[in-house]
């Protein structure tokens, strides 16, 4: 029985060194690379299948078709980007923080073109940068969102009377959906459309049918700060 013992226990030395080997992959490989990738093509094509707001529809109708395609999808995207991130974080892949960065840059699109949620945009593209630094559309993006996310002056000024929303929209982009008020009186649609200054305050356009009729660079006042 005594001989038995030291190769006995070297077995079950060896059978634990083993055991602790066999832990998660830290490197990039493969087999995860490849079943992530099939995931991602297949979440992609549902999301390419999805309906296309029509380009003559209001902006409720085409906020109302990508909210109810993005919660068709949530499902699905959230499962996979907590792999892809898990994946990432494990692995350090820099296939996967290409993907990571990207898929965050393409909702920070969706929050800064369609929804005018500017916060939320910044808050994505620094997330996409923070993981890819070289990525040049959330580096683009984001310059660009900051310059929109507050209403200047210059551009304000800008705005006339007799400009119908198109003209209004190319030179102070979209406000949020929330900061659109609209009424409709005798058969006429007035709106006023409000945008945000850096110092707390609003500027408003109002609009008679579709046509501006008055703006106000003060329509709100700025924040107080304390004494």
């Amino acid at each position: 029985m005594r001989k038995m013992t030291r190769p006995l226990l070297a077995s079950l030395l060896l059978l634990i060194l083993t055991g602790c080997a066999s832990g998660p992959i830290t490197r990039p490989n493969s087999r995860e690379w490849s079943a992530l990738e099939a995931e991602y093509r297949l979440f992609d094509s549902q999301r390419r299948a999805a309906p296309i707001p029509s380009v003559s529809a209001s902006r409720r109708e085409q906020i109302e078709v990508r909210l109810a395609t993005l919660r068709k999808l949530e499902s699905a995207q959230t499962l996979f980007m907590e792999r892809l991130r898990e994946y990432h974080e494990r692995t350090s892949d820099a296939r996967a923080g290409t993907l990571l960065a990207s898929e965050k840059v393409r909702l920070g699109n969706e929050y800064a073109d369609l929804l005018s949620r500017y916060d939320r945009a910044i808050e994505l593209y620094n997330s996409a940068l923070a993981i890819d630094p070289g990525n040049v559309e959330a580096t683009q993006r984001l310059a660009q969102i900051k310059s929109q996310r507050y209403v200047e002056l210059g551009s304000f000024s800008a705005v006339k009377k007799g400009m119908k929303q198109d003209d209004v929209r190319r030179i102070l982009g979209l406000p949020r959906e929330d900061w659109i008020k609209q009424i409709v009186q005798k058969g006429k649609v007035y709106s006023v459309w409000i945008y945000p200054k850096e110092d707390g305050g609003a500027s408003a356009v109002y609009f008679d049918n579709g046509v501006v009729y008055f703006v106000n660079w003060n329509a709100a006042a700025t924040r107080q700060t304390g004494s």
